[in-house]
């Protein structure tokens, strides 16, 4: 899984589409640098679960969308009580 720009700046979370279990949320962060990173620990321990559970967690894309913005883009004050 991988954090990715689109071409107009949008940072996302995701699989490749031709993997078995496609997985993609478009965050609110949009920045001039094309980016293609590897999900990291880090950013699982701050979500606060593992990607094969999120299927069950109806507020996944606000946890990784708030991550996104701690890693990538406006926020340095998050913390796992926010995003839990």
């Amino acid at each position: 899984m991988n954090w990715y720009t689109k071409d107009n700046g949008v940072l996302c979370l995701g699989t490749k589409g031709s993997q078995f279990a496609y997985f993609n949320v478009v965050t609110d962060v949009i920045i001039n640098t094309k980016i293609n990173t590897a999900l990291n620990e880090a950013h699982i321990a701050i979500i606060g679960s593992f990607p094969e559970d999120w299927i069950s967690d109806s507020k996944i894309s606000n946890k990784i969308n708030k991550v996104a913005k701690h890693f990538f883009g406006f926020s340095n004050q998050i913390n796992q009580s926010v995003v839990a």
